[in-house]
């Protein structure tokens, strides 16, 4: 299937269901758009993405590349945690972070700290012969005062013995919005990092992205990174420059088909892992395929 006959096809969909979204709630809508989604992933992204991610590992054999910021069926996504990790694996990339929600009256931790458990389960008994495992970083996506704030913590609290110290170190999460500087502070003695989630993006009902005036004036320093580029949110911007924070790219995917569209990447030869190159402000946010950017305006619509 082409582009053009693609987007021909599905079109209709979408403005349908645009029209007819106003009283669904977001998790009836992902469920509702994942059977498109099924076929959009197989029939039409994934040998883009799979080729483009091959050519950028090609011309760059130290870069390792990955997915910051999607979300599983433990919050409001619509594919497992097993399924995403394959998926991202046969794409070809390298790490990837899923980041479920954790928001007062919402979404608990306690769902986050279930799904990090699956991961953990996942890699012990990676059940996929022919690809080679991906590397899964802990972490979650905040709802705080100000916004979004991604969380992502050492790959030791992978481990089930460490969950506890997780639980009792974010259980405030579940009571209250807090402010971001104190979200951003809560991660450090876990050797994790923040991650400002689609800047200046807004939603009427609650605070969704962060002005940049405000992470400007409160953030430089403390968060560690900031998304640039999002093909979830459509847009390419060079936040990180202009407050000294790491650049990130991102999908924000929610049905387990824009994952590798937009990636984060470092290089391997200085940095043993992602979380050490986001300390460094040595990261890139880059742009491996934009199929989609054209459709994706339309399901904002819809979602």
């Amino acid at each position: 299937m082409n582009r053009r006959s693609f987007l021909k096809s599905i079109a209709g969909f979408s403005f349908a269901a645009a029209g007819a979204q106003l009283a669904i709630p977001i998790s009836a809508k992902c469920k509702m758009l994942a059977p498109v989604t099924e076929v959009v992933g197989k029939s039409f992204l994934d040998k883009r993405i799979e080729g483009g991610i091959a050519r950028l590992k090609s011309d760059n054999p130290y870069l390792k590349i990955g997915e910051t910021h999607c979300h599983s069926i433990f919050s409001d996504g619509t594919y497992s945690v097993d399924k995403i990790l394959q998926r991202s694996a046969r794409l070809g990339l390298d790490f990837i972070v899923i980041t479920e929600h954790v928001q007062p009256k919402t979404f608990p931790l306690a769902h986050t700290l279930a799904s990090i458990r699956e991961r953990s389960r996942c890699c012990r008994e990676w059940s996929h012969p022919n690809l080679e495992p991906i590397d899964v970083y802990p972490g979650f996506e905040v709802s705080t005062l100000q916004g979004h704030l991604i969380l992502v913590i050492d790959q030791d609290y992978l481990k089930p013995k460490n969950l506890r110290e997780l639980e009792t170190q974010f259980s405030l999460f579940d009571k209250k919005y807090i402010p971001m500087e104190d979200c951003a502070k809560m991660v450090q003695p876990f050797g994790g990092v923040s991650i400002i989630a689609h800047p200046e993006r807004t939603r009427t009902a609650y605070p969704f992205g962060v002005s940049i005036p405000f992470a400007k004036q409160n953030l430089s320093g403390l968060v560690d990174a900031i998304e640039d580029i999002s093909t979830g949110h459509s847009y390419e911007e060079n936040y990180s420059e202009e407050l000294g924070m790491a650049s990130i790219g991102s999908s924000d995917d929610h049905f387990n088909l824009i994952i590798g569209t937009t990636v984060t990447g470092y290089d391997s030869r200085k940095h043993k892992n992602l979380l050490s190159a986001i300390k460094a402000r040595e990261t890139q946010a880059i742009k491996v395929n934009d199929s989609l950017d054209d459709l994706l305006g339309m399901a904002r619509l819809v979602l």
